[in-house]
Formats: structure tokens, sequence, C-alpha cells
């Protein structure tokens, strides 16, 4: 209904777009500058952000265009797991040797990482999302499994992702092994009033002729609406363009951006 009233080539405001698509906002761009020292360094970062700031977003955009001769990306999106669960999804994710007890898990899953260093040349990124669900029992495996020859060597990349609130929980003296460890922090912010204009008319301007479709009081409703969080504009826009469509309004205006609002409220 969308595409075909509005003449679009597909729909809009997809989390589905390809790195190279994905517009360098500010918060985007400077992700990506931290993603890409880390590359070099190795080590763990700690990257945090309200959700739908666009975390995972920005990670998919780094390791996407790595040359997989030299990198191995595994990706965990981690919950509520045990400490055995964990070294289970691991070791499965590393190709270790199996086995159902957490002591040879660990001892599997070092030496499947090792091998990727020293047999297939490659830096493994280690990508876990989701930490602010990772029970403390669980999360309290961290220093161990990063620790490598006497915690005198980092073989892989570990990018950790989480909500705000994680990096307050790693303060705890309980996690202060795992807070040190930590070589860059980066908190992810949402996009400003002009970042949101131009995110609208990104996505707009990808799938046809039409970044007109949002008047400048509707992007500016937009923001107000959604506080810049791309996840909450995606929402929001494609219910306004859904509404606009039934009711055959060729621009946008901040009226339907509120009443598309309502209809999205719990």
């Amino acid at each position: 209904m969308i595409q075909t009233f509005y003449g679009l080539r597909q729909l809009p405001f997809g989390k589905d777009l390809p790195a190279e698509q994905l517009l360098p906002t500010a918060p985007f761009a400077e992700c990506r500058q931290r993603l890409a020292y880390m590359r070099q360094r190795r080590g763990l970062m700690l990257l945090t952000g309200e959700p739908g700031t666009g975390k995972t977003a920005a990670v998919r955009a780094f390791v996407e265009p790595l040359p997989p001769s030299a990198h191995k990306v595994f990706y965990l999106p981690l919950a509520t797991v045990s400490p055995l669960d964990f070294y289970l999804q691991l070791n499965d994710a590393f190709g270790g040797t199996p086995s159902h007890r957490k002591p040879t898990l660990f001892k599997n899953l070092h030496k499947a990482i090792q091998d990727w260093v020293t047999h297939a040349k490659t830096t493994p990124v280690l990508v876990l999302d989701e930490l602010q669900y990772l029970p403390d029992k669980t999360l309290d495996e961290l220093p161990a499994l990063l620790n490598f020859k006497l915690d005198s060597l980092d073989p892989l990349l570990t990018i950790l992702i989480a909500h705000p609130h994680f990096a307050t929980r790693l303060r705890r003296p309980t996690f202060r092994n795992i807070d040190q460890r930590i070589l860059l922090r980066y908190h992810m912010t949402p996009l400003d009033e002009n970042e949101t204009r131009t995110y609208i008319h990104h996505h707009l301007l990808r799938v046809g002729d039409r970044d007109d479709l949002f008047t400048d009081a509707a992007c500016l409703a937009l923001f107000n609406a959604t506080g810049g969080v791309p996840r909450l504009l995606n929402n929001l826009c494609l219910t306004t363009l859904a509404l606009g469509a039934l009711e055959k309004k060729d621009s946008l205006s901040e009226d339907e951006v509120y009443r598309a609002s309502q209809e999205l409220e719990p």
C-alpha cells in the first residue's frame, strides 16, 4: 500500500540495510572509528546505548566489510544463559571439541581460539550482544575466558554490547576484574534534530525520489515523538506513511505524525 501510493521501489525505514547504505551519523561514525582502532589493538571494548540507538547496526557495519581471510566473526546474542550454556554456545561457535563438562569446554574453547589465530592466521572477532541480561555467575566467567598466556596476550577482539545500566553494573567490586580489562568504551546516543531530518530523507531517497514526503514540521514532530532513536523513528515513519496512504495524503504533516504516534502507544 505504501509503495504503490507513494511510488516507492520498496518499503523504506527497514532495519536490513546493507552496511554501505547505513547513514553515517555522528554517533555512528564515531563508533565505527573506535571499532576500527580496536581492530588493530584487539582486546575488550564495551558499547552501550539505549534500546534502538543502533549499537548492533554499527557493529554490523564494522564487521561486514572485514576481509574473511584475516577475520572470523562470531556473534552471540546472549540472554539469561548459565555458565555451562555460555561455554557450550561459545565452544560450538568456535568449532571446539564438544563436551558437556565446563572445565573441558573451557580448555577446548581456548584451544579453538588459539587455533584460529595460530594455524588459520585469523583474528577472531567475538560480539556478545544483550549483555545486560547475563546472570552474574555467567558474567563472572569473562576474565578467565579472555586470559591467554598468563594474561599477556589479546588474541581476539571482543565487543560487549549492552544497555547503559550494564556499565554501572560493572563498577561493582565483584566485577572489577572485568571492568579493568575494558580498553575502550563508547556510548551510542540518539540522533539530534538535524540528523533526524537527514535520516528520514536518506531512507526515502534510497527507495524513490520522494524525500519531500514529510514536511519540515512533520520531521520536527517525528524527532520530538521519538527522541531521535532510530528504531522508534523507523516505526513511527512507517505508521505515518501507512496512515497517509490510507487517507490519500500526498504530503505528511505533523498532524499525521501525531495521529500515527497515538496508534503506536500501548
